[in-house]
């Protein structure tokens, strides 16, 4: 431990350590606060943070493993009567230290703003937290690889940029963005990956001093690249599976009953005040059944729904209640091969758009929407705008609207 705590203090890097807790407690906190109260997106947004400590990871433990580069850092290690890997471990013990203490941080105070209410799902926050230590121990690693085998004005170049490759334009699964229920961490693969991690800089310990010695040493180094192949399988393997659809779900009844996730219990008062809205909704809009959270409904081969929680907005839930009942209430289009909706198209009738639009907000309580649209067609712009126009405008009159559309269509394209 006192050569832990001497390392320590002598390596630059901690002057970082401030920082780099700042940071990534900043990026927990200022991220919306969806995620408070959701065990899943807790953790996922707390390990956010991993891909900017895990980029710092990589360039300084190529720069700490290459500053005994030197030959006259070199030679007099050599001398030493400890071995290499006992000589070496305290300088990655205070790198590790250096890099995790952000990370734990950060995840402190995620977890204490969500266990105040304690919601179902703890496997789900568990399995993202280690998620993101894994990519820590993996970035360091791979950082202490390649400060062995480059020179020293590279190697936390290469490893830093390289990090950002394997991040953003590669598809892997080591930093993700949301964790909502309908994903769950499989946590035996990501405890076999963070195992991976911990081998393979457990065998670049074994390295010997000096690029030239390295590449001399054929044993130590076929041992560091046989852990790095393993730990590069190990990650490879997609560790976010989907989950199939509970047995018990939450259902607010309607109608239609908004259905959720167990794990979306915070999302019952939201669900009951759409519900509350629709009741005053002219009676010519038909209500289906049931309207159900993405993932809980398996169709077509696949899990599906009607609307999806990753942000927490109202908007989504209104928007997939609002098509479900546009679906419910044509539904004599549908009949003959989609015959009426055919000449719907033919038309260039924009009129269920606009009741959609129309609707959603109605749903959602009026207000600016909670999202932007972009790069959508004159015709189709045009009447988003008119259905939101007459979401403002007063009630008599949007009613009077709603049914003069649903009769028009009706009668023109699905008799």
């Amino acid at each position: 431990m006192s050569t832990f705590w001497l390392h320590l203090r002598c390596t630059p890097l901690r002057w970082l350590l401030p920082a780099l807790l700042v940071l990534d407690v900043a990026l927990v906190l200022t991220r919306d606060d969806f995620w408070h109260g959701l065990w899943g997106d807790t953790g996922a947004v707390a390990q956010g943070p991993a891909l900017y400590l895990g980029i710092f990871a990589a360039g300084a433990a190529a720069w700490s493993a290459a500053s005994h580069d030197r030959p006259e850092v070199v030679e007099p290690l050599h001398a030493m009567p400890r071995p290499t890997p006992r000589a070496e471990l305290p300088r990655l013990i205070t790198l590790l230290f250096i890099v995790l203490m952000p990370y734990v941080a950060g995840q402190a105070v995620a977890f204490t703003i969500t266990a105040r209410t304690w919601p179902p799902g703890f496997t789900q926050y568990l399995g993202y937290a280690l998620l993101g230590a894994a990519s820590l121990v993996l970035a360091t690693g791979w950082g202490w690889l390649l400060g062995r085998l480059l020179p020293a004005r590279w190697g936390p170049l290469v490893g830093a940029f390289t990090w950002i490759i394997a991040n953003l334009a590669v598809k892997t699964d080591l930093v993700v963005v949301n964790g909502p229920a309908r994903e769950q961490p499989d946590l035996p693969l990501i405890v076999l990956r963070l195992t991976a991690a911990v081998v393979l800089l457990g065998a670049c310990l074994w390295l010997p001093l000096g690029r030239q010695s390295v590449r001399r040493a054929s044993l130590p180094t076929a041992a560091v690249l046989l852990a790095l192949a393993s730990t590069i399988y190990a990650s490879g393997a997609s560790v976010i599976t989907k989950r199939p659809g509970p047995e018990s779900m939450t259902c607010v009844k309607g109608p239609p009953a908004i259905c959720l996730w167990p794990e979306e219990e915070k999302y019952r008062a939201m669900a009951e005040q759409i519900l509350a809205r629709a009741e005053g909704l002219p009676q010519e809009l038909a209500r289906p059944e049931k309207v159900y959270s993405f993932g809980l409904v398996w169709k077509e081969g696949q899990w599906l729904g009607d609307f999806d929680m990753d942000s927490g907005s109202e908007w989504a839930m209104a928007d997939g209640v609002a098509r479900t009942m546009s679906e419910k209430t044509f539904a004599a289009c549908k009949d003959d091969d989609f015959a009426g909706w055919d000449k719907y198209a033919r038309a260039g009738d924009q009129s269920v758009l606009a009741l959609e639009r129309w609707l959603e907000k109605r749903l959602a309580g009026g207000g600016k929407p909670a999202y932007v649209e972009s790069g959508v067609p004159g015709p189709e712009a045009a009447a988003i705008e008119k259905g939101k126009a007459m979401a403002d405008k007063p009630a008599a009159e949007q009613e009077r609207w709603a049914r003069h559309t649903i009769q028009f269509v009706l009668e023109t394209y699905c008799d």
